[in-house]
């Protein structure tokens, strides 16, 4: 499910990075992907796969961090196969990024392998 997002994001026109993968400080609005794993739906053959995204938006411009989070949002919902799970986390400032940081939390319903 990484590539998937990591593609899509990519396709428009966000900065994206796998967890560590990005240095230095916040100039810019940044995605991180990371994979948290998945979990058996009980009595089933099927689990969630889940994936945080991590936004990651320079301090000071906190009046305009709502729109890129809606952004982000918005463009997550043309891939259909991924539920939006939990609200946002709240947002917190990361000192040594220089940044505040939310995430939100996605979803895939599949089959387990045999």
């Amino acid at each position: 499910m990484f590539k998937e997002i990591y593609k899509h994001l990519k396709l428009k026109g966000f900065n994206v990075y796998s967890i560590g993968q990005h240095e230095g400080i916040c100039n810019e609005p940044y995605l991180v992907i990371k994979e948290n794993g998945e979990s058996e739906i009980a009595g089933t053959n099927l689990s969630n796969d889940i994936v945080e995204i991590l936004i990651y938006y320079p301090k000071g411009s906190y009046s305009t961090l709502e729109d890129y989070r809606t952004k982000v949002k918005d463009i997550m919902k043309d891939l259909s196969k991924l539920r939006r799970v939990v609200n946002p986390s709240p947002t917190i400032i990361d000192d040594d990024k220089k940044a505040y940081m939310t995430s939100f939390y996605y979803r895939k319903i599949k089959q387990l392998r045999k």
